[in-house]
């Protein structure tokens, strides 16, 4: 299937975006590109890191790369440490999506994931709806499923409001009281408190300030607690004083990556608004198993200003 990169307009607003891993390219707005990463289709092909790419199936770690479902054990591939990520050794974020739709300002792309891909029970159909207006990118994920599986959806696009350098220079507000303390990347089943730890952003932070403290000195990779009220809602706020960037989302968690291990250190802050990680190991965080007759949707958008 043929690869291409789509673009997106309005008058405030100008995105790229390739039907490869449904990924955002660039997020242009005041002449600047918000987002860092690959902008050809010939550096995406050398990407290791998800730079704007829809990540599944199941976005973020299971622990071992292996989980238990209506009483059968799955076993994934391990492709980050002995944990699996982001949907494996060929996720979402690596394969071609069908684009049904194409507009100046909507993108609808469709991918079918068959039953056994990447080891995952049930043949998955998934859809992507970008549509920009104004200032705001928006981002619909559906999904369905003809037999009992795990899916969680997220976009990781990294955010960076200068356009290039660090993000040291960006302060950061996630609006959470409680995140999900992790031993080795892999939560540990508590849901605790931000307040008194430096995971407290409920008040903007210098990510420069933050990450040097000696707790945080890998940086922030991280999932955050965010309200449990419906519908969407503001969750983050980054802003480098200049530009600010909102997102929203109906999403339960969120986590948060400075980028300590991108080509260029901390050169964009990942704020990947979906489920817990390592749901399938901790029966009392939000559910990510999907059965035949649910729908599967999520609802991402960002706006800057």
């Amino acid at each position: 299937m043929d690869t291409s990169i789509y673009t997106l307009t309005t008058p405030e607003l100008t995105v790229r975006i390739t039907n490869f891993g449904a990924r955002v390219l660039s997020c242009i707005y005041q002449e600047v590109d918000c987002l860092y990463g690959p902008k050809t289709l010939e550096e995406l092909a050398e990407d290791t890191c998800y730079c704007g790419s829809i990540c599944g199936r199941v976005a973020n770690r299971i622990a071992g790369g292996s989980f238990e479902l209506d009483g059968a054990t799955y076993e994934l591939a391990v492709n980050n440490g002995p944990n699996h990520l982001h949907g494996g050794l060929k996720g979402f974020s690596d394969m071609p999506w069908t684009v049904e739709e194409a507009t100046d300002t909507r993108l609808v792309m469709s991918l079918v994931s068959p039953d056994g891909d990447e080891n995952y029970p049930g043949t998955v159909t998934v859809r992507a709806i970008y549509t920009v207006e104004g200032r705001r990118l928006t981002l619909e994920m559906e999904g369905s499923t003809d037999a009992p599986t795990l899916l969680n959806l997220t976009n990781h696009a990294y955010w960076n409001l200068t356009g290039s350098g660090t993000v040291d220079t960006h302060c950061l507000q996630v609006l959470a009281t409680a995140y999900t303390p992790m031993v080795a990347n892999i939560p540990t089943g508590y849901i605790a408190p931000v307040e008194g730890t430096l995971y407290d952003l409920r008040r903007p932070a210098s990510l420069g300030e933050r990450n040097a403290a000696d707790a945080i000195s890998g940086g922030y990779d991280d999932n955050y607690v965010l309200p449990a009220t419906p519908g969407v809602k503001l969750a983050a706020v980054l802003t480098n004083g200049r530009r600010t960037l909102r997102v929203l989302t109906d999403a339960p968690g969120m986590q948060v990556y400075t980028g300590d291990y991108l080509p260029l250190k901390r050169g964009g802050v990942a704020l990947e608004a979906q489920n817990y990680p390592d749901s399938p190991h901790h029966p009392h965080f939000p559910s990510i198993v999907l059965r035949p007759g649910e729908r599967y949707a999520r609802t991402i958008a960002w706006e800057i200003d």
